[in-house]
């Protein structure tokens, strides 16, 4: 039987915003941009997004390969919570933040991508309000409108991408159900300061108080262990007990396909066994948002890995050397795969093609809520990063030849 053409679907409103928003930043750029379209060619310094241009690490492979043997026997079942895996991921973040984060409080899922969904169909209700900071990863808005919450970004300084409190404080009302927080930040490399935290959580606990409600903070951690100049970076959860941090594997080992991280509840977390309940529910009604048994077996292997920070380091030094050089604006990434640099042309977008039609790629700044400015990874290969620095050397010369 052949559909009637004269009708139509209708589709969920909430959806149909969400991707409405989405279309309007990131969906866009990935289906009609040169700049993507030229991604895989092997003459061009690919620095979009972050993914691994060189080997991945051998030890990987190793315990994906043992969790795969074992799975053969003992067969490849559903995993909610595999007990060790459980507590290999609480001991090392105990160790990282010096608390004592409970095991049952950590929730396994498929990547801080997962979590978020999560934590926002936990806390939002159609019509509430989820604050973040701008500029955000391209998929904040999108996520926040498809739960049928309102996004109000609150902007980082730009001198120094550092946190604007006052703005913050200002933006909190009767609608905020949650602030989304991003440190170390994708996508300008900053990592928020434990004062600057610490100063975060006597604004909430003032407004909590206010509003007669605690206003959590979802602490997107996922770049924790890619920070530079200090052993980790500090989280919100020493200071603010009602802080759901999240983290991912994907970021750590420089392998984003792997899908596997957590959300886990500060200690004294208020409303702890309600917001399990909730998490229990939500994971396998939201498609089963937990790891596979392979992955969830080879998490203790995987959690002593970590990508080569000094190598990444390097390469941050010698692109920022190169566009300084050039006479662009940039401030040095202290942590991530990222760095955000000032457009010599007020257009971006118009700028990341003048570097494509020179085998550069990058990411304009509009798709991250920033035009002016474009995004660099320093994930690309040693090879893409001299090919990039050569030229960012030579500065905007729109009018010169290749």
């Amino acid at each position: 039987m052949q559909a009637n053409n004269s009708m139509s679907v209708e589709f969920s409103s909430v959806r149909e915003q969400a991707r409405e928003e989405y279309e309007k930043f990131l969906g866009t750029f990935l289906r009609d941009s040169p700049v993507v379209a030229r991604r895989g060619d092997p003459k061009v310094a690919d620095l979009v997004f972050g993914d691994p241009h060189d080997p991945s690490l051998s030890g990987i492979a190793e315990a994906l390969h043992a969790a795969v043997d074992v799975s053969a026997d003992l067969g490849y079942r559903y995993l909610h919570h595999l007990p060790e895996a459980r507590e290999a991921a609480t001991d090392a973040l105990s160790q990282r933040t010096g608390l004592n984060f409970e095991s049952d409080d950590l929730f396994l899922n498929t990547g801080a991508f997962s979590g978020l969904v999560c934590c926002l169909q936990a806390l939002c209700d159609p019509g509430s309000e989820a604050l973040y900071l701008s500029p955000p990863w391209f998929y904040y808005r999108s996520m926040i409108k498809s739960v049928g919450a309102i996004p109000k970004g609150v902007d980082l300084n730009p001198e120094d991408w550092g946190l604007p409190l006052d703005a913050i404080k200002s933006a909190i009302g009767p609608k905020t159900s949650a602030v989304l927080i991003n440190s170390p930040h994708n996508p300008s490399g900053k990592v928020l300061s434990d004062e600057e935290l610490s100063a975060l959580a006597e604004i909430l606990t003032e407004a909590s108080r206010r509003l007669g409600r605690e206003i959590p903070i979802i602490s997107d951690e996922a770049y924790s262990r890619i920070v530079f100049d200090q052993a980790h970076a500090p989280t919100p959860a020493r200071h603010y007990a009602a802080t759901i941090v999240l983290y991912t594997y994907g970021k750590t080992l420089l392998a984003p396909s792997l899908r596997m991280g957590y959300m886990a509840l500060a200690p004294g977390f208020p409303d702890s066994a309600r917001m399990r309940r909730m998490f229990d529910a939500i994971q396998p009604m939201g498609g089963w948002l937990l790891p596979t048994c392979i992955g969830q077996r080879a998490l203790p292997q995987l959690e002593n890995l970590c990508v080569d920070l000094e190598q990444i380091k390097r390469r941050r030094d010698h692109l920022v050397s190169a566009l300084r050089e050039g006479g662009y604006r940039v401030v040095p990434a202290e942590g991530t795969f990222y760095m955000l640099v000032d457009s010599p042309d007020p257009d971006d977008i118009a700028f990341s093609l003048y570097l494509e039609s020179r085998d550069v790629l990058v990411l304009p700044g509009s798709v991250l809520e920033t035009p002016g400015t474009f995004r660099v990874s320093l994930t690309a290969s040693d090879r893409m990063i001299e090919q990039a620095a050569e030229v960012f050397r030579k500065g905007y010369t729109p009018e010169s030849p290749k």
